[in-house]
């Protein structure tokens, strides 16, 4: 927000200090044009809101494009307000993304946002005011409104209303030569736009830059001519006063006025900002990853509940790690912890789909919980992927350079991996139990697009990434082995096959048990057992562990030919025992030795490999 400017000048005024009656004054006569405003509005309304989440026109052509950059205007030392002013950019932009506005309508900036409050997540960020940057609740809107006008007028429509600022902030960018100056304040100081046809707002936060398209299906022609108004106060005749003449703002965070009434302290934040962590579960290789690359973060994880009566854990297990110095200490969701233990408790036991939901569902809680605990100066996030598509919903990734700590595939490619399993045992109900929503799908796409770093692990998972998210710098992690004694086979009798997971389609109960077909062996299932009790006809001798006991001991061979598998935990176990491992590509241990890989659904290389492995 700025402050308009209430008559044109021909000669810059020196700059003088801001008084406080200056300021009562101001502040009584911006309430009392604010209500009379609104009570006009009331009686006889100008515009209205229009909604956002329309899709008529998404597939339109673009029209016209505004980029302008969110870090580099202002002096560093004046970062705490700039990191405010994107983070009411990263507000706004949800009242103005994706709607549409009818033919003839008015687009009124104000209608569109609504109240600017704290408790809409609005925070302090900068107004210019006076001559002089202030902070102010909801300042920095005002790069909204300068290129929603600037892309307004690129696309032909009419400015309804506009008006000027009294000063200009430093500015970069190849693009602020040619853009418009318009400011909003409160209700009374608006920007309003109209166009001949209907036209849709697409509004975008990358890391470094605010970016605004317009998109509609009518044809150039139809285009009206830009019509700007003059500025209120300006000659007849007279242009308006381009930013460059105007006078450079002073900043009260950067200004040596020190006894001037507004003054305010210099807060203790680095120009760059600061990093945050974002945890959904502890694996020793990511640990390593963040302990070398981000010390000092500000984390943020679960709390690992361990409730007596619940057997199974909602995630892997959490260690405790030295605190690095300077490090904040964590920050521990406990209210979305709770209510997350609880729901998948609930759900833990019923089928699998209903069961991936309740998971999806806790990911959600957690990662709006963070969300909330993110401040303005958080620049840099680093984020597990469950709770990347999230995230995404939330505008939470807005304006900030994403860091992906890739636990799973994309959601888009399990399900194209479930499909084409389904297709080969149509009958298995397992396989097409879930699928997640397709929101959820595409919100999780758009988060891997804007992602600067990813790092994993898992060799398939790094394969799919390199392809999806090209412009990310992506490192791959050695998987860390636990430390587990060596274990001797047993070479008595037919050899024993261990199957390294639950007896579940998506992790290759089906092609495991077409592969021991005519084949005298013995076969240990470490999980719970299928509910289809002819799964396993035709193998001599099963048995299942459900997750208890030394599973591993005695096995000739440990196997996992999974369709889907992120973590391949008893696999590095045998791996680290010193046992023979046969697995597809998609439990992601490519180059490991001791490892043989085969491609998921091959019954015909799976046989052999198993076979190969225990000598026969």
């Amino acid at each position: 927000m700025a402050q308009a400017r209430p008559h044109r000048v021909s000669v810059q005024q020196a700059w003088q200090p801001p008084r406080r009656i200056d300021a009562i004054d101001f502040w009584l006569r911006s309430r009392l044009l604010a209500t009379a405003h609104a009570l006009r509005e009331t009686l006889r309304p100008s515009a209205r809101r229009w909604r956002v989440g329309e899709h008529a026109l998404a597939d339109a052509p673009v029209l016209a494009q505004y980029r302008t950059p969110l870090w580099s205007d202002g002096r560093p030392d004046e970062f705490p307000l700039v990191a405010g002013k994107v983070q009411n950019l990263r507000v706004a932009r949800r009242a103005f993304d994706a709607i549409e506005v009818p033919a003839g309508e008015v687009l009124s900036f104000w209608r569109q946002l609504g109240r600017p409050s704290a408790w809409r997540g609005f925070v302090v960020g900068r107004e210019v005011r006076g001559g002089c940057v202030v902070p102010t609740l909801a300042g920095g809107i005002c790069q909204l409104s300068n290129a929603l006008a600037t892309v307004a007028a690129r696309a032909g429509f009419e400015l309804v209303e506009r008006h000027g600022h009294t000063a200009r902030i430093e500015q970069a960018g190849p693009e602020a030569g040619d853009a418009i100056d318009a400011t909003v304040f409160w209700n009374y100081v608006d920007l309003k736009l109209r166009a001949r046809h209907a036209w849709r707002l697409e509004v975008e936060l990358t890391a470094t830059e605010l970016v605004l398209r317009v998109r509609a299906r009518s044809p150039l022609a139809m285009r009206a001519a830009p019509v700007t108004l003059r500025r209120a106060g300006d000659e007849e005749g007279a242009g308006a006063v381009p930013p460059s003449s105007l006078p450079l703002a002073r900043g009260c965070l950067s200004c040596d006025q020190t006894d001037c009434f507004r003054h305010r302290p210099l807060p203790d934040v680095a120009p760059q900002g600061r990093t945050a962590v974002l945890l959904d579960a502890w694996t020793p290789e990511f640990a390593r990853y963040l302990g070398a690359h981000h010390p000092v973060a500000d984390r943020m994880q679960p709390v690992p509940l361990r409730l007596a009566f619940w057997r199974a854990s909602s995630s892997v297990g959490w260690h405790r790690e030295p605190v690095a110095e300077g490090a904040q200490p964590v920050q521990s969701a406990w209210a979305a912890s709770l209510r997350r233990a609880l729901w998948q408790r609930l759900w833990a036991r019923h089928a699998g789909g209903r069961r991936q939901a309740s998971l999806i569902d806790g990911q959600r809680w957690l990662a709006l919980a963070f969300a909330a605990r993110l401040k303005p100066e958080h620049t840099q996030l680093v984020v597990e992927q469950a709770l990347l598509p999230h995230l995404q919903l939330a505008g939470a990734l807005d304006g900030r350079c994403v860091t992906v700590l890739a636990s799973a595939l994309p959601m888009a490619a399990i399900e194209r991996r479930l499909d084409a399993a389904c297709q080969r045992w149509p009958d298995d109900a397992t396989l097409r139990d879930f699928r997640a929503a397709p929101a959820l799908v595409r919100a999780e796409s758009a988060a891997l697009g804007r992602a600067v770093a990813v790092a994993t692990p898992h060799a398939d998972i790094a394969q799919q990434l390199a392809d999806l998210a090209p412009q990310a710098a992506l490192q791959r992690l050695d998987w860390a082995l636990p430390g587990a004694k060596a274990i001797a086979a047993d070479t008595q009798g037919p050899p024993l096959v261990v199957f390294a997971a639950s007896a579940l389609a998506r992790k290759g109960a089906r092609e495991l048990a077409a592969a021991l077909q005519g084949w005298p062996c013995r076969l240990r299932v470490l999980g719970s057992p299928s509910d289809d009790t002819r799964l396993w006809q035709g193998v001599e001798r099963v048995e299942h562990m459900n997750w208890q006991g030394d599973g591993l001991a005695g096995a000739r061979v440990v196997v996992l030919p999974a369709h889907v598998e992120h973590a391949p935990r008893a696999l590095l176990r045998a791996v680290a025992a010193g046992l023979p491992v046969v697995a597809s590509t998609a439990c992601g241990l490519a180059g490991l030795p001791g490892v043989r890989e085969v491609a998921a659904g091959d019954v015909e290389a799976l046989r052999t490999a198993l076979r190969a492995a225990c000598g026969t």
